[in-house]
């Protein structure tokens, strides 16, 4: 029979998988556009097929890359707006397993003073079109973030996620900044503690039917 030590041991190995938190990891590649070639402060435009936005493909219309320019981002120096002179989009490809649970975040926010038909944003995971919620006309000089969380499904190894603006073209379009793509995953750590739990307890199964 195990000692009173052995089976608290036993105890605490057992219950630490379901204790232990699983690690996010974030699929998206410069999810907060801080990564740019060239990156200075003001307005970056970018033309369409541009490289200088690490792991985004830019859209046939370009797209706006700005600094401290009519707000602020919501995370890092750098956020996003899909109308340069028309609504545009950006796109990246994702790693991911078929069947497994995802979920997008990201920031958006009204362009400051501009009318709220001006501003619009789609976003499109593995070709499902989906639209922000519309916000409320924008009376401060700069950003006001809103978040969106959405959990999707993936249904193959690789997933294009895009964004696009909408509403009218006229240069004056939506804010973003801050995109993940989060699924939860056992830590390493959690998966070892595991199998080691699962060792001892065929150990002790095997003591009783010894006894």
């Amino acid at each position: 029979m195990f000692s009173k030590m052995q089976k608290l041991i036993l105890a605490a190995l057992l219950g630490a998988p379901m204790l232990a938190q699983a690690a996010p990891v974030n699929l998206v590649q410069n999810g907060s556009f801080e990564t740019i070639a060239g990156g200075q402060s003001g307005v970056i435009t970018l033309i369409a097929n541009s490289s200088r936005l690490s792991g985004w493909q830019v859209g046939a219309q370009g797209a706006e890359l700005r600094h401290n320019t009519v707000g602020q981002a919501s995370d890092g120096k750098y956020f996003l707006e899909l109308d340069v002179s028309k609504n545009s989009s950006v796109s990246q490809i994702l790693n991911t397993v078929a069947g497994q649970w995802y979920t997008l975040s990201f920031d958006y926010s009204n362009r400051a003073g501009t009318a709220v038909n001006s501003n619009g944003l789609g976003w499109s995971v593995g070709g499902a079109m989906e639209i922000a919620p519309e916000l409320a006309y924008n009376r401060s000089k700069g950003n006001v973030w809103s978040h969106i969380d959405w959990s999707w499904q993936a249904t193959g190894s690789s997933t294009t996620l895009s964004f696009y603006g909408l509403g009218k073209s006229d240069g004056l379009g939506t804010s973003l900044d801050n995109i993940a793509v989060t699924s939860a995953v056992p830590e390493p750590e959690s998966l070892a503690l595991a199998a080691l739990g699962l060792f001892f307890v065929g150990l002790v199964s095997r003591r009783r039917k010894s006894a």
